[in-house]
């Protein structure tokens, strides 16, 4: 009876050994994993951190360039202006010429604070519409003050954890062909042929002020259409990719920038769909690439690349921001008023939060042509209302020429 109860004293006491031991393993392993989570935690935490200050940078060097270079043109120019969505704007080397060309009206307009007489005046000017025909957009950026000195600024800094350039560019998200790439480095601010209508037809219109001779181009009547042609290869690429519709990216395209393929505008947001790096950038390389990078001018100012970033933030919009609001047509309203003015206030108008939940279920409640309606009476910026009826309406207009091609 002895010898039994020592035994048994003694396998209680190796049982109770092992389970102290796994414990002890069992301890180690999740004081190790919690490690393991603390690091990997920090490490995320470091990278959020990095790109804040990649953005931040990017937006403020931009931003200085444009102030630096308007302190100079405003030196010589009683008016003066910088490019915009809308507006193309070039000046001379030496800042006593400039060239605009205004795609939302259709004109050209080349203005000389010096000339000694109209018939230089009008060669300069010829000069530089064929320019607008000739010179791709890689090379007019790569002539341009404020991305060079943005640039500039850029590559002279960089974040003290990599050591890499704020300025990394986002990969191609798929290859592009022999044709696509011939496209993209033949890519000008004007076609060819709307250059020659130009130059074929009347005179110039010439007026003579105190400071300045101006030499006025009117643009064809189809230039839009023109212009839109140029782009459609690719608008119907991402349409079939992501199941939009051709007519409603071009109906984007033409609110956002008239098809100015060098739009800007000071957000900063750049090219022909106007993509914003810090905000719908995030968001389309973090769906292409797995992760958010800053995507640059000069990526964004190509436009395959820009087309594809508009399009894959609209599917964004719709299938994942918008993603419980069950009609199409409801969520199709959403998402454009939402590429104007963001998710966040498209949620606060129809259900007075931010939630995105709240909002679809306000969506869910109504019929689609209500919440047009209600979002076009309600939206807290006139501009987000305008721009939601104009793309509706236009693309209802591109609906219709597109028929048959």
């Amino acid at each position: 009876m002895y010898l039994k109860s020592k035994y048994l004293l003694r396998l209680s006491t190796i049982a109770c050994l092992t389970l102290s031991l796994n414990s002890l393993a069992q301890t180690s392993d999740e004081a190790e994993f919690e490690a393991f989570l603390k690091q990997r935690q920090s490490e995320f935490s470091q990278y959020k951190q990095q790109q804040k200050q990649e953005f931040e940078a990017f937006v403020s060097a931009w931003r200085d360039a444009e102030s630096a270079y308007l302190k100079q043109i405003t030196a010589k120019w009683q008016d003066p202006n910088l490019p915009s969505s809308k507006v193309w704007v070039k000046y001379s080397d030496d800042l006593n010429k400039r060239t605009s060309v205004n795609f939302e009206s259709g004109e050209v307009v080349v203005e000389l604070l010096s000339s000694k007489s109209d018939e230089q005046a009008v060669e300069y000017a010829k000069e530089q519409l064929n320019e607008l025909s000739q010179v791709t957009v890689d090379k007019t950026l790569a002539k341009d003050p404020i991305y060079i000195t943005a640039n500039n600024t850029l590559n002279s800094k960089s974040i003290i954890s990599t050591g890499k350039p704020l300025n990394k560019k986002v990969k191609q998200s798929k290859p592009l062909t022999a044709t696509q790439s011939k496209k993209v480095a033949e890519q000008t601010v004007l076609s060819t042929e709307i250059v020659q209508e130009v130059l074929a037809a009347k005179a110039p219109v010439i007026t003579k002020q105190k400071d300045r001779v101006t030499i006025s181009y009117k643009l064809p009547a189809n230039t839009l259409s023109n212009q839109a042609k140029r782009y459609l290869p690719e608008v119907k690429v991402q349409a079939a990719r992501y199941n939009l519709e051709p007519a409603l990216l071009l109906a984007i395209i033409h609110t956002e920038s008239s098809f100015n393929p060098l739009a800007r505008s000071p957000i900063p947001a750049f090219g022909l769909m106007q993509i914003v790096p810090t905000s719908a950038g995030k968001d389309v390389s973090n769906f292409l690439q797995g992760k958010p990078l800053l995507l640059s001018p000069e990526y964004l100012f190509q436009a395959d690349n820009n087309v594809e970033a508009g399009s894959t933030y609209l599917h964004i919009l719709s299938n994942r921001y918008f993603k419980n609001v069950r009609n199409e047509q409801s969520r199709l309203y959403m998402s454009i008023a939402a590429y104007n003015t963001g998710p966040g206030n498209v949620a606060k108008t129809l259900s007075g939060s931010n939630s995105l939940n709240q909002a679809s279920i306000a969506a869910n409640a109504m019929s689609a042509d209500k919440i047009y309606t209600y979002m076009v009476n309600n939206l807290p910026a006139q501009e987000t209302r305008n721009y939601l009826q104009k793309v509706v309406k236009r693309t209802a207009y591109y609906q219709a020429q597109l028929k048959g091609i």
